[in-house]
């Protein structure tokens, strides 16, 4: 879509340019104009004359008001397609590149949008460092300077990339007014960097944060609001809630708290609405006076029974994703890059950063590339309460994010033939847990 036209208030259409002009010319003939949107033209051949061309292309066009796009996305992702959805709106410009259905990576022209605002949004980079880097860093490699400079673990950087893309897809998601448009292209994997999200989990997730913020926002109208203690932690809370009240001294707003916390708004929006609903804290459009609290007793805690499931298979899932651990760290070692790389990961499971399944706790991967079987599946035993109604599809999806982020780190390192090896191999063994 880079051939511009300017249509004057005359309703006359003049290209801007030598490449305009051709792409009108190729186009003569007679044409009808669809009612649209104020932000979208759509010009029909009359009478049609067929005729097929050549990829990248427009497949479907639309009014963003008049056609909800979650709902374009979840048929996108059971049809398995791939391509690249752009939404033209009044503040900005975002695309999704969809790779079989699933998310492959997001882009925006959005400044908040990008990596180096989440970066310093979440808390893991001082505003002083990212505008040192930036000077000799074009936009699309800071991360990937942070974390050569020692500022930022390549598990931080990961949840930062991850939480970008959700933001972005959030914001298309929320998208009512501009047009979108549906290109039959090949997202580009290396424009940015090598992620694969499920858009399923994108879309339920944006969805829940639409209702749920909407709910929050009668008690918190926005993220300026400064959040003070009214009492402290009794041993009834979650771990995220006892950690963001430990926080509160009265003279940080919601989106300051989120920064330390290194949550996003959203994360700590929800939690702090939790205190308040339960008498731990108070909002107020000023700063409040810090409070000296002393903790009661904590309260026993009481473990929850375990929950009958369906019959499956935890040691077939821990043999499979074991055996695609120790194929993507094979590829790795050919970089020589391996025990680098061990390394990363094992920081990255420490620190919860990939996943705060109980079944990963005190997991090291071992220097083939593998998690100790015999333990795992004694943590999967141990932790099997605490799992849902399905623990072994927790026990998957906890897998899984552990091996999208290996993947990530593979794809930093690899040339781009051998990574899309790598994925394919990849895609064949998890093929197997299906069959």
């Amino acid at each position: 879509m880079s051939a511009r036209f300017r249509l004057d208030p005359r309703g006359q259409l003049a290209p801007e340019s030598n490449e305009a002009a051709a792409a009108l010319g190729a186009k003569a003939g007679h044409y009808v104009l669809a009612p649209t949107s104020p932000d979208l033209l759509c010009f029909v051949r009359s009478p049609a004359t067929g005729g097929k061309v050549v990829a990248p292309r427009v497949v479907i066009a639309g009014d963003a008001s008049g056609f909800p796009l979650s709902d374009l996305i979840a048929f996108l992702a059971q049809a398995r397609w791939t391509g690249v959805i752009r939404v033209h709106a009044p503040n900005g410009e975002r695309a999704l590149g969809i790779r079989e259905g699933e998310v492959r990576g997001a882009s925006s022209d959005d400044p908040a949008d990008r990596l180096g605002e989440i970066l310093v949004r979440l808390g893991y980079v001082p505003r002083t460092r990212l505008e040192e880097t930036l000077r000799d860093t074009p936009p699309s490699k800071v991360g990937r300077a942070l974390v050569e400079k020692g500022l930022l673990q390549p598990h931080d950087l990961w949840k930062c990339l991850t939480h970008q893309v959700s933001e972005i897809f959030h914001a298309i998601v929320l998208c009512r007014e501009g047009a979108f448009f549906l290109l039959d292209q090949e997202p580009d994997d290396k424009q940015g960097h090598n992620l694969q999200l499920s858009t399923q989990s994108l879309l339920m997730d944006s969805i829940r944060k639409i209702d749920e913020m909407a709910h929050f926002r009668k008690r918190i109208p926005h993220g300026r609001m400064y959040v003070g203690r009214k009492r402290p932690s009794d041993g009834k809370l979650e771990e995220d809630e006892d950690r963001v009240l430990g926080l509160i001294t009265g003279d940080r707003t919601v989106v300051e708290l989120g920064q330390t916390a290194k949550l996003s708004e959203f994360d700590v929006t929800k939690i702090i609405f939790r205190l308040l609903e339960g008498g731990y804290a108070s909002i107020s459009d000023k700063p409040q006076a810090a409070q000296t609290l002393t903790p009661p007793p904590v309260a026993p805690v009481t473990v929850a029974p375990v929950v009958p499931e369906r019959h499956l298979d935890p040691f077939r899932v821990v043999q499979v994703f074991n055996s695609i651990f120790r194929e993507i760290r094979a590829e790795v070692a050919l970089q020589g890059m391996d025990r680098e790389f061990i390394s990363a990961a094992n920081a990255a499971i420490a620190g919860e950063a990939l996943s705060s399944s109980p079944v990963l706790a005190g997991m090291v991967f071992e220097p083939t590339g593998s998690l100790p079987e015999a333990a795992l599946l004694q943590q999967f035993q141990k932790s099997r309460s605490q799992l849902g109604t399905e623990p072994v599809a927790s026990l998957k999806k906890a897998l899984s994010d552990v091996m999208f982020f290996l993947l990530f780190q593979a794809g930093e390192l690899l040339e781009s033939h051998a990574d899309e090896d790598l994925a394919k191999r990849v895609k064949d063994l998890l093929a197997t847990l299906e069959k």
